[in-house]
């Protein structure tokens, strides 16, 4: 028996309550959140391709993109609140990121330095 298996093909929709939520990656790709997805839409062919992101987390609360548009930076909500570096190469992980200095399940904000070497993010409620 064969076993059928379900590919993503073409997401509608954004994510409005993401901080960052939509970013140009160069001329003809942007970024953008929808459902538990990260799309990459170019917008010459029309061509969508997807991050996915953590079935297990709440939801994504903020994404941030490198200046160097190499990586994108994405915060999800939980009773652990994390944040998952991606290669737009590969798209990839590269790097999951989380503490236990962060009483916060959550991120609202994330920026990373001019020279893409530094992350910088703010947990909500209780540690602001």
């Amino acid at each position: 028996m064969a076993i059928a298996i379900a590919n993503l093909r073409h997401v509608f929709g954004l994510k409005g309550d993401v901080a960052n939520n939509v970013a140009f990656q160069d001329e003809q790709s942007i970024i953008y959140p929808s459902g538990s997805n990260c799309v990459l839409y170019n917008i010459e062919t029309k061509m969508q391709k997807f991050i996915s992101n953590n079935d297990k987390s709440g939801g994504m609360t903020a994404m941030a993109l490198t200046p160097n548009k190499r990586y994108i930076a994405v915060a999800e909500k939980g009773e652990k609140a994390t944040i998952t570096i991606y290669d737009l190469q590969t798209l990839r992980k590269k790097k999951v990121l989380t503490t236990t200095d962060v009483q916060s399940q959550q991120y609202v904000s994330l920026a990373f330095s001019p020279d893409s070497k530094y992350l910088v993010s703010q947990g909500a409620r209780p540690d602001w």
